[in-house]
């Protein structure tokens, strides 16, 4: 009869296999059987029964016996591995520095031999909701998510995860009444580059054109105000325009065409994404002006539409890899906490020359 060091581990991949086949609260056979069985010691058959009991696919009841744990479906069906899983909430994995961030977590999770689950939440509280209760039920191992903003805030997920123990990573936004690491850009900064690149150059009347208002583009606003503060030019609300809608055929052209169109014309545009300024460029078209000489332009992201348009593109870069990679890093460290914030960089092109 074998009685290696390993012999328990043998054991313990074919006792998972057992199990599989087996439904919930079902009882194992007897340490004695299961000896006969795989014509191992009992001292070894108990040895892989109790570190199965610790990592919750068995439990046992006194006088009664051992029986399957609620979850062993976590298992790799061909020899009994148990497959670890992370979770990633983001917004929409084809949108703008998503697939940055995705391939960061993904890299980390690779080298670690993690799974990777995916799932797109459009923005939406309520599909958040969802998938962290999947997230939990399935049993992942930790989670990163980019917070949604769109609906009726609901934090009680997050609630649920700390109770589960899972641990949780913000990425890119934050929830500040909820307790977790976080790892951001510095959106601020990000407005104050784009505002004082366009003072540098000569401009005074700087336009702001963005999303919605909610946490990022606040954070830009301000660090536009703070450029335009440090500079001594005045703050003018005729110049700022906050969307009506996150999304649009041609974000930022009606903004611009109407700010264009007044007594006192901006000569430059700051844009919340490079999406608003490709609006605006189609309003300096309409309105016969020459991008990078009539009127500079940047934008935000550094998307593909800054090489796409007929005049290259000035925009704010973030440092999106290795936020995803730093957020999935987080998961990691058991004693991560606070804050990380990641410094944007401004891409200099044509339109703002």
């Amino acid at each position: 009869m074998t009685t290696t060091p390993l012999r328990y581990l043998e054991i313990k991949k074919r006792l998972i296999r057992l199990i599989a086949e087996m439904k919930p609260h079902d009882r194992i056979p007897s340490r004695n059987v299961l000896a006969d069985t795989f014509q191992a010691a009992r001292t070894t058959v108990e040895r892989a029964i109790s570190e199965m009991i610790g990592e919750g696919y068995l439990y046992s009841r006194d006088g009664s016996g051992t029986y399957v744990a609620e979850a062993t479906t976590a298992l790799d069906g061909e020899d009994g591995v148990e497959i670890k899983s992370w979770g990633l909430l983001i917004p929409d994995i084809q949108h703008y520095n998503y697939p940055d961030i995705a391939r960061g977590v993904g890299d980390v999770a690779n080298e670690h031999e993690m799974n990777l689950i995916i799932c797109n939440t459009d923005d939406e509280y309520a599909k958040q909701s969802r998938h962290i209760d999947r997230m939990i039920a399935s049993k992942v191992k930790g989670l990163i998510v980019v917070p949604a903003i769109f609906g009726k805030a609901d934090l009680t997920p997050f609630y649920r995860l700390q109770e589960a123990g899972i641990p949780f990573v913000f990425c890119q936004r934050t929830i500040e009444d909820i307790a977790a690491p976080r790892v951001i850009a510095n959106q601020f900064f990000a407005g104050y580059l784009a505002a004082k690149h366009l003072i540098d150059a000569g401009r005074r009347m700087i336009g702001y054109i963005s999303r919605p208002l909610y946490s990022i583009s606040s954070d830009r606003y301000m660090g536009y105000l703070s450029a335009l503060n440090e500079a001594g030019l005045p703050a003018r609300r005729d110049l700022v325009a906050f969307e009506t809608a996150f999304e649009s055929e041609e974000e930022g052209y009606a903004s611009a065409l109407r700010m264009l169109d007044g007594s006192d014309k901006p000569d430059a545009f700051f844009c919340f994404n490079d999406r608003i300024a490709r609006g605006v460029y189609i309003a300096a078209a309409e309105k016969g002006l020459a991008v990078g000489r009539d009127l500079a332009i940047v934008g935000c992201d550094n998307t593909e539409i800054c090489l796409s348009l007929p005049v290259k593109l000035t925009s704010v870069s973030f440092q999106t890899y290795k936020m995803g990679k730093l957020a999935a890093e987080a998961l990691l460290d058991s004693d991560s906490g606070g804050i990380q914030v990641l410094q944007p960089e401004l891409i200099i092109r044509d339109s703002s020359m």
